[in-house]
């Protein structure tokens, strides 16, 4: 995992998830397009950016949508929902 290792730091561990994924797509491998989208979208949720694993979590949905993997989908479509009920939650006014 890139964000145990104190050597990587933040851009370095971004940089490396977007090669795996511009990889992936050159080489017409979607399901592994579709992993990386997902392993990325759950970095940034792990680092609190909420909205850019949502990002990544719509890229990884559409992988596996092509790819056909329908307990993918559901699965990645669970974690939107969460990420914006996160969202929501942030932005929304205190109620008093």
């Amino acid at each position: 995992r890139l964000s145990n290792n104190p050597s990587y730091n933040h851009s370095q561990a971004i940089a490396s998830y977007d090669a795996s994924i511009t990889s992936a797509r050159k080489s017409g491998f979607i399901h592994e397009q579709g992993l990386a989208c997902e392993k990325a979208g759950f970095y940034h949720k792990r680092n609190g950016a909420v909205y850019k694993a949502a990002e990544y979590f719509k890229q990884a949905r559409e992988c596996y949508e092509e790819w056909g993997s329908r307990m993918k989908v559901d699965f990645i479509q669970g974690e939107l929902n969460n990420a914006t009920k996160l969202e929501y939650s942030r932005n929304s006014p205190a109620e008093e």
